[in-house]
């Protein structure tokens, strides 16, 4: 019996002990709960932010610290238009997560905080943004771009520029629709992006008007006439008779609206094109005219005319002849292409408004030195000893030409002859040759034992440009 009651007692003790543990248990699982009834459960992060056990206040302060706002961006499908951008202050921008926090505290199981200790739980908060509307359009209305639509009222109208000529003035195309951008930023912003790309769905092209479009009508007969089958070859440049020649060649009134005949056809302006063969004269013509060179050691020299026998000179009243002629006719517009060499009464080696070209010969007689260029390159540089001053045999200045290449010549004057191998004349009697009664050149051999006015080199620079340079090849000499 006593066997019976022994068992029975232990048997209770052990209820009792389970009890007790459950209990226990039972208090801490429901203590834990309670714990993280205003906390995070375990195993918690927001972003990088650790937020187990820690008060929806405290982590709202941490998120709030990290926070980093940009500023607004806004990119613009026009070309030359940088990307603009709007301070976050400008529109009272906020971007909470206060509530967010606190809506995540609230939503938890807090009789699941268990199974958190073995699951990483990261959470994605929704952020309460806000800003001020009226703001938003103020600062977006003081935007380059937007300014510029707003002070840019559509027109269609032929206008004149005094360097181009006449052009259409048309910016109906591409115009911003300014309300549906700023539309669009408001509802990128609300969604917590923080920059705008504007494509091209964003842009119209404005209507025209009846007026509008009787100036298109009107630019298109312009425009037609205007641009004519002429080309005047220069040489090294082209000269095309459009737009920008033709629209200064028509009579027009004093504010540029272009005169008509009782036919309706523009009228050329016989003036202007004999003001524009004057023109072309003076920017081509070199011959008989100081001209300006710039020496191979990078100074600015003045070439004067006085002996110089190289240049340009264009043959003015045939020019102006075959202009009038020409633009009088229908050859401008008949869709043959007409390219024009003009005449001249002087003509250079090389065409066009540099007619020395990339081929010459420089001589420095300052600096007693001599550079020889061939198709821009520098062949050969070297001493010289130019015409003896003191004696009166001084070296002509001047733009000149080579005229003859000989070998093996006598060289006569008034008390000498000297045998050359290479013989170069390239004005009256001076010329380039070689002088092998000389030891040395360059310095100032010139004021005490310098030449009869031609350019003395050694033999083998002599010869080196004998066997490159070819007749009519530019020669500049110059002093400072």
């Amino acid at each position: 019996m006593s066997s019976v009651r022994e068992k029975l007692s232990k048997h209770k003790k052990k209820v009792v002990c389970i009890g007790s543990i459950a209990a226990i248990l039972l208090v801490i699982y429901f203590g834990t709960a309670l714990y993280f009834r205003n906390r995070f459960l375990p195993n918690t992060w927001i972003g990088d932010v650790y937020c187990t056990g820690r008060s929806m206040q405290a982590v709202a302060h941490d998120l709030k610290e990290k926070i980093v706002i940009p500023d607004i961006r806004i990119s613009w499908s026009d070309e030359g238009y940088e990307d603009s951008f709007i301070k976050p202050d400008d529109i009272s921008y906020s971007y909470n997560l206060t509530s967010s926090v606190m809506k995540a505290v609230e939503s938890q199981n807090i009789f699941s905080w268990p199974s958190c200790l073995f699951t990483r739980q990261t959470l994605q908060l929704e952020p309460v943004i806000d800003f001020n509307s009226d703001l938003l359009r103020s600062r977006f209305s003081q935007l380059e771009r937007v300014r510029a639509e707003v002070a840019q009222v559509p027109e269609a109208e032929i206008r004149f520029d005094n360097e181009t000529g006449y052009f259409l003035y048309d910016n109906h195309a591409g115009r911003l629709d300014i309300d549906k951008a700023l539309q669009a930023l408001s509802d990128e912003l609300l969604s917590g992006k923080l920059s705008l790309t504007l494509d091209e769905t964003y842009y119209y092209d404005a209507p025209y008007t009846a007026e509008e479009n009787a100036n298109l009508g009107e630019w298109d007969k312009l425009s037609s006439f205007l641009n004519t089958d002429l080309v005047y070859d220069m040489g090294a440049e082209k000269i095309a008779f459009d737009s920008s020649v033709m629209s200064f060649l028509i009579e027009a009134e004093r504010n540029h609206d272009p005169v008509k005949d009782e036919e309706g056809s523009y009228i050329i302006d016989d003036e202007a094109v004999s003001e524009w063969i004057d023109d072309l004269c003076e920017a081509y013509n070199t011959y008989g005219l100081d001209r300006e060179f710039l020496s191979s050691t990078g100074k600015t020299v003045i070439i004067p005319a006085t002996y110089s026998n190289y240049g340009t000179e264009l043959n003015h009243d045939a020019e102006l002849r075959f202009l009038n002629n020409y633009l009088h006719s229908e050859e401008p517009w008949d869709g043959v292409s007409d390219e024009h060499i003009p005449s001249y009464k002087v003509e250079a080696t090389v065409r066009g408004l540099n007619d020395i070209g990339d081929t010459f010969i420089e001589v420095d007689l300052f600096d007693q030195y001599l550079y020889y260029y061939k198709n821009g390159e520098l062949i050969l540089e070297t001493d010289i000893v130019s015409g003896d001053i003191p004696k009166g045999w001084t070296t002509p200045r001047g733009v000149f030409y080579i005229n003859g290449k000989y070998t093996d010549q006598y060289l006569y004057g008034k008390d000498y002859i000297d045998f050359v191998s290479y013989w170069m004349p390239y004005f009256r009697g001076y010329g380039l040759h070689d002088s092998d009664w000389r030891d040395e050149w360059g310095g100032d051999i010139y004021t005490y034992d310098g030449s009869h006015g031609c350019i003395n080199m050694d033999k083998e620079s002599a010869r080196t440009i004998f066997e490159n340079i070819e007749i009519g090849t530019p020669v500049v000499v110059y002093d400072y």
